[in-house]
């Protein structure tokens, strides 16, 4: 592996990949997580293993009726309106600080718990409520992560 191999690695979180599973995830209830690191590709120290999760309200309305200015003259337009909101933004403290060797195979499992009172999934004719999961390795530079994976959260 070359230099500049070993820098993009360092900066993407390409020098291990991290593989998520989850339990069904249900308001107020534990949520049980296990996160493997594999592939290996240099030793390093970690700082932590994570789970973060997200959600996300989407609002769009149409043909909202607006008024602007142009030319200093009051005009009238139409257009769609979005908006996008995080309702929940919340990292989770699985692994603590660890070094990581080369080739070797990791786990960390544990629980989260997203509150009871946080809105579950829902998808309406103008308005959705998404989940999403990624878990992490914190490390100096960029946190090699698994990806968000979409969830569904219900009641």
């Amino acid at each position: 592996m070359g230099f500049f191999s070993k820098l993009a690695d360092a900066v993407t979180g390409g020098w291990v990949k991290i593989h998520l599973q989850w339990s069904e995830p249900v308001l107020g209830k534990p949520i049980q997580v296990r996160i493997n690191a594999d592939g290996v590709k240099s030793d390093k120290d970690i700082d932590g293993v994570y789970v973060q999760i997200v959600a996300e309200e989407k609002v769009s309305v149409p043909d909202v009726h607006l008024a602007e200015k142009v030319n200093g003259v009051l005009q009238e337009k139409i257009q769609d309106v979005e908006n996008t909101m995080i309702t929940y933004d919340q990292k989770f403290p699985i692994g603590g600080p660890q070094p990581l060797k080369t080739g070797q195979t990791y786990e960390w499992s544990g629980t989260i718990t997203i509150p009871a009172d946080a809105k579950p999934t829902y998808l309406g004719l103008r308005a959705s409520h998404s989940w999403r999961i990624t878990a992490g390795l914190e490390v100096k530079g960029n946190d090699p992560d698994s990806g968000w994976a979409a969830i569904p959260v219900i009641r």
